[in-house]
């Protein structure tokens, strides 16, 4: 959540972008990351809409109706999470100041971790999902719009990267939590390798559009 005018997705692209410029800790990448991510969503969901009914991809008509549901809920929890990473880190961010035996501290540090990294972890698996939707478009929506394909495919990738950093930074303080360590190594590995799936599928999606986008990728 911004600090002055609520959701981000209820402020203009200007003020967004103005704030991530700004002397403050928030909004960051965190909330630049689930931006790129229903830009992503948002693109892919263009693509759907001028394929959607269409004689040409009748036979897909069910997947392409499914696709344009799903990526419009991804569009919206990517914003709902950008507000959820920039609240998780602010409330960890208030308490860093704390000595480390400050009654405060001790009290909210598990839940304040756990909040840190929760939202950035769920925002690198649904944009390495958002792949996986676009990837299943290839072939199956216009070809005129493969550019916006590959650029949603992209952004997805890309966003995948961008949320696993706020993961990754937050690895270390999860570890240091009692009984933290086993849930620090499962949510590294699940994460590297949603972002590693992304990254692949984000290549190949762009690699079938530059052929001409009318060839399926194959799972």
């Amino acid at each position: 959540m911004t600090e002055s005018n609520g959701h981000f997705a209820n402020r203009t692209l200007d003020e967004f972008t103005a704030d991530l410029a700004a002397k403050k800790s928030v909004p960051g990448g965190g909330a630049a990351a689930g931006s790129m991510l229903a830009h992503a969503a948002g693109l892919a969901g263009m693509v759907v809409a001028f394929s959607h009914g269409k004689k040409k991809f009748a036979e897909f008509e069910a997947d392409l109706a499914e696709a344009a549901g799903r990526l419009e809920r991804l569009r919206e929890e990517s914003l709902e999470l950008a507000d959820l990473d920039a609240h998780g880190f602010k409330t960890l961010a208030d308490l860093w100041p704390l000595a480390e035996d400050d009654p405060t501290r001790r009290e909210a540090w598990p839940a304040a971790v756990h909040g840190a990294i929760a939202a950035p972890h769920q925002l690198v698996l649904r944009a390495a999902e958002t792949v996986q939707i676009i990837e299943r478009l290839v072939g199956r929506s216009s070809t005129l719009l493969r550019s916006d394909l590959a650029i949603a495919g992209r952004l997805a990738g890309f966003a995948a990267e961008a949320a696993g950093w706020n993961v990754d930074v937050n690895l270390d303080a999860l570890r240091g939590l009692a009984d933290g360590a086993p849930l620090a190594i499962a949510m590294e590995t699940e994460t590297h390798g949603a972002i590693r799936a992304a990254i692949a599928g984000a290549a190949a999606i762009d690699a079938a559009c530059r052929a001409g986008g009318r060839d399926t990728i194959s799972s």
